[in-house]
């Protein structure tokens, strides 16, 4: 139903913008939730993109588009937009949508945005600014709620209902903190409000704090969220003072781009969404990645030349060979998915190697002995040849074995090396998978059929 109604949304946005009903446009756009615009402007076109853009009358609600959309798109709405628009879209939204934003401008406009932030004073975007993009420092929240241990129950009470709290995206976590600014310990709304008013919140808070350093990988943020459930996680500086949150909202963000970008390294596509890029960039991205396969092809070629001479004297060899290359293509896949997968995911550590790559290689082998005992079979019914049936199915069962080897194996030592170990699935697998499947099965082929 969602998946209509939003279909059914983009195509009413597009008949208004070919008519030109502005106002009727208007009217519909203050009623949607940026979420679901975010996804009318990624199907429009650029001209489309800016025109829906600039009928969007109140800055807030434009500043929470930008937050949703992808950088591309971002940048096609924002072509042509004054800086002071920009300026003033920037004063009302949240620090890190903000410091996000002006990370995507060009050069001038993000100097002249910068200007304008440090004669405002705006200390939270800039700071944010410092960080890298893919660290916690770079995907938190400036605004916490951190109050001194001393302060009884019933005065944090009090000052949660001050006006200072009153916008305060995650107030869920009371952190508490010392004379030194330094984190010490936290407590939720639920034990706040069972307490009496006269405790202190060093005598309930939970002193065993699970934080994060500012310059921690975002992916790594991500996990540890997810692992204990929080809602939100602190962030501290070298000095262990609380700077920050990263918050569950952040981190389902941070799940997406991370499997996005593993499904494209695997699929061999680069590791940026090309889906909105143009036909010449999406052929450039996709040029070197391609180039393993056809490495892999040729070398396969010259294996296969090789065992000319058996081909020409049995030409029937020739007729397994795409199913035998097939189905291990097909085991690596599997197995390098779900280990590259159990890395992502935690699930699955560096130290784990040989279990988990005795565990595929034993998948392999048994599903190497049933396929070809059916490839077998059917080779026997074709062709009456016991050594050449053999043949087929000791190389299924090599194939199969080999790529599962190969598939859990090339993630887990590219992780050990600190290498992205998404990068070592798709051509890199199937290559490697082609060459040993048609080498053994040659090899295996012309031992039983003295060739």
């Amino acid at each position: 139903m969602a998946s209509e109604r939003n279909h059914i949304l983009i195509e009413t946005v597009k008949r208004l913008l070919r008519r030109g009903a502005h106002a009727r446009l208007k009217k519909i756009i203050s009623r949607i939730h940026a979420a679901d615009l975010s996804m009318v402007f990624s199907s429009l076109s650029a001209s489309h993109q800016r025109q829906l853009f600039s009928l969007i009358e109140d800055r807030e609600q434009q500043g929470k588009i930008l937050s949703e959309l992808d950088e591309d798109i971002v940048l096609s709405v924002i072509e042509g937009v004054s800086v002071s628009d920009i300026i003033e879209i920037l004063d009302r939204m949240p620090s890190d949508d903000a410091a996000a934003f002006i990370k995507l401008l060009p050069s001038e406009q993000a100097d002249d945005v910068l200007a304008h932030i440090r004669k405002k004073g705006d200390e939270d975007v800039e700071n944010l600014l410092m960080y890298p993009d893919d660290t916690a420092g770079g995907i938190m929240i400036p605004d916490f709620i951190a109050l001194p241990e001393d302060m009884t129950a019933g005065e944090v009470v009090s000052t949660l209902q001050s006006k200072e709290y009153k916008d305060i995206e995650m107030p869920f976590y009371i952190y508490v903190i010392d004379d030194d600014q330094h984190l010490t310990g936290v407590c939720s709304l639920r034990q706040l409000v069972l307490v009496q008013p006269d405790t202190p919140l060093k005598n309930f808070m939970s002193k065993d704090v699970i934080s994060v350093t500012t310059d921690m990988d975002q992916e790594e943020v991500a996990k540890i969220v997810a692992r204990y459930n929080f809602l939100a996680v602190p962030v501290v500086d070298e000095e262990h003072r609380m700077v920050g949150l990263v918050t569950v909202d952040d981190v389902i963000d941070i799940f997406r781009e991370e499997a996005t970008e593993d499904i494209l390294k695997m699929a061999g596509v680069g590791e940026e969404f090309v889906e909105t890029k143009s036909v010449f960039r999406s052929t450039r991205i996709r040029l070197p990645w391609l180039f393993a396969s056809c490495v892999g092809g040729v070398i396969a070629i010259f294996v296969i030349g090789h065992f000319e001479a058996s081909l020409q004297e049995i030409s029937y060899l020739a007729a397994f060979i795409p199913v035998i290359m097939g189905m291990g293509g097909n085991v690596g896949i599997q197995s390098s998915t779900i280990v590259v997968r159990g890395l992502a995911t935690g699930r699955i550590h560096i130290q784990d190697l040989w279990r988990v790559v005795s565990k595929e290689l034993a998948v392999g082998v048994i599903l190497g002995v049933v396929y070809g005992c059916l490839l077998a079979a059917l080779a026997q019914f074709q062709y009456s040849v016991v050594g050449f049936s053999l043949a087929v199915s000791m190389g299924v069962l090599s194939s199969m074995s080999v790529a599962a080897l190969i598939g859990s194996l090339l993630p887990m030592l590219f992780a050990r090396i600190n290498v992205d170990p998404a990068v070592a699935t798709g051509p890199f697998v199937t290559s490697a998978i082609d060459i040993v499947s048609v080498f053994f099965y040659f090899q295996l082929a012309t031992f039983l059929l003295g060739i």
